[in-house]
């Protein structure tokens, strides 16, 4: 068996972790680049990304019109229904919203966070009942198998008081 052995140049390693493309740096649509990056919740020194990976191409973003365009995006980010499905995919929401705003958007956050903590232990609990099914078809031992038929009791008893609790962090506060 050959073993393949995978080299990356260090020029696409830095192209990896560039903010933007040369296009996108010579196109300069800064209010769009703005809005996007304020959409994604990208904080204002973000800007500093772009002036890295413009730079190399010789090009200063115009971050007056790029902020102008991040205000407009912040707008979608911030947002009860972002924070909730923000939660949702296990993230915490970035620190960029405005102070008045903070109290209902972490009560949001936090739902879906403890709703997606939620459904990750079901999770494991289930794929730990399939563990012990399996141990438990293949052991002879009748002491051993009820050690685990108790412990699958348990686990479905813990899941179900989870499933209940989950039901509670299923949509916005």
């Amino acid at each position: 068996m050959s073993i393949k052995i995978l080299t990356i140049s260090p020029l696409v390693f830095l192209m990896a972790c560039a903010s933007l493309t040369e296009e996108a740096c010579r196109a300069g649509n800064w209010e769009t680049i703005g809005y996007n990056d304020g959409v994604r919740g990208r904080a204002d020194s973000y800007i500093n990304e772009h002036r890295d990976s413009c730079g190399e191409y010789g090009i200063a973003p115009n971050t007056t019109v790029w902020l102008q365009g991040r205000i407009q995006g912040l707008k979608q980010y911030c947002t009860a229904p972002n924070a909730y499905k923000t939660g949702l995919r296990g993230s915490e929401l970035n620190n960029v919203c405005a102070p008045n705003q903070i109290s209902e958007l972490r009560l949001a956050n936090f739902f879906g966070l403890r709703y997606y903590e939620i459904d990750r232990e079901i999770d494991a609990l289930d794929d730990e009942i399939k563990e012990l099914l399996e141990l438990l078809a293949n052991e002879p031992d009748e002491a051993i198998r009820k050690i685990y038929i108790d412990r699958i009791g348990d686990i479905q008893k813990t899941a179900s008081a989870l499933q209940f609790e989950l039901v509670k962090y299923a949509s916005l506060p």
